[in-house]
């Protein structure tokens, strides 16, 4: 049957049945990672980052709208974003609620097709190098995929499947964009966590899954799966510390000349460097040589 359009709660159900799907499948995620470094850690930070979203989402009135949802779901991920995975997850999530929380009315194909369309566009702009093979490649084959489709469909569920079909087209070709993916025999780790959360948006969609309890996840790094890549030969490991930390601006601005300065000097020490300036909270995530940092 044709669906055309979606409320906020069908949306707050397919945003929580994805989370918890990715939830499930974050230890294969994990299995997955050799990019940028092989520490099999993406499915865990990339969880992390999406539950403290859902755990927002969650507590929110049944009767929340579109708005509200956007704000928690923004909010919620890039305050608990870990990893460059979770960091650039949060931002993909970010751009897609800026378009989502200012719609009037109800979430067509067209508003779909906006808010990929701005995801990938708030993603690209944090990462300092981006790199394609990486979720950020997979990302915009969603929102070109469905540009493509934009006078084919108005049904959501048609749209969401084709989109998801070709997402999975584009992983599977994420080993030829970088070469450590196909020496290691895997698929990018961050673009399989992001078709794992289409997946589980899809599955609320169809009526597939009809549960959406949240449960918050444990980050207990003992349980860790290590990486294929962590077999690699020859893996050149410059800066060995990931690290994320919260600059609270208060009632300051970060302007675009501190923005500019401070990226320069995260530069200078370290790489995989993913900076997000939001109102009053300027979110970073770097790879270092400076545990103390």
């Amino acid at each position: 049957m044709s669906q055309n359009q979606l409320d906020a709660k069908m949306f707050k159900e397919m945003f929580l049945a994805g989370a918890k799907n990715l939830e499930s499948k974050k230890e294969y995620i994990n299995e997955l990672n050799v990019f940028p470094v092989p520490d099999g850690d993406t499915g865990t930070n990339m969880t992390l980052t999406i539950m403290s979203a859902a755990k927002e989402v969650a507590s929110l009135d049944e009767n929340a709208t579109l708005k509200e949802l956007s704000k928690a779901i923004s909010s919620g991920s890039l305050r608990g974003a870990r990893g460059n995975s979770g960091v650039i997850l949060s931002q993909l999530l970010r751009g897609l609620c800026k378009v989502i929380g200012a719609t009037e009315g109800e979430i067509t194909v067209d508003v779909l097709i906006a808010a990929f369309e701005k995801a990938v566009e708030s993603a690209y702009k944090a990462v300092m190098k981006p790199k394609e093979g990486t979720i950020l490649t997979v990302a915009k084959g969603i929102s070109d995929k469905a540009a493509e489709i934009a006078s084919q469909t108005d049904d959501i569920e048609e749209a969401m499947r084709i989109i998801i079909e070709h997402a999975e087209y584009v992983l599977s070709k994420t080993p030829d964009m970088l070469p450590v993916l196909k020496e290691a025999g895997v698929v990018d780790s961050g673009g399989q966590g992001l078709v794992v959360v289409l997946r589980g948006m899809y599955d609320a969609l169809t009526g597939k899954v009809t549960e959406f309890d949240i449960s918050e996840p444990k980050a207990d790094i003992s349980e860790k799966t290590q990486a294929k890549g962590a077999a690699i030969d020859n893996v050149d490991i410059k800066f060995g510390y990931c690290t994320e930390f919260i600059i609270l601006l208060g009632n300051k601005t970060f302007t675009i000349k501190q923005e500019q300065d401070f990226k320069s000097y995260l530069e200078s020490i370290g790489d995989s460097i993913v900076l997000v300036a939001d109102d009053d909270v300027v979110k970073v995530h770097v790879h270092t040589n400076d545990p103390g940092l």
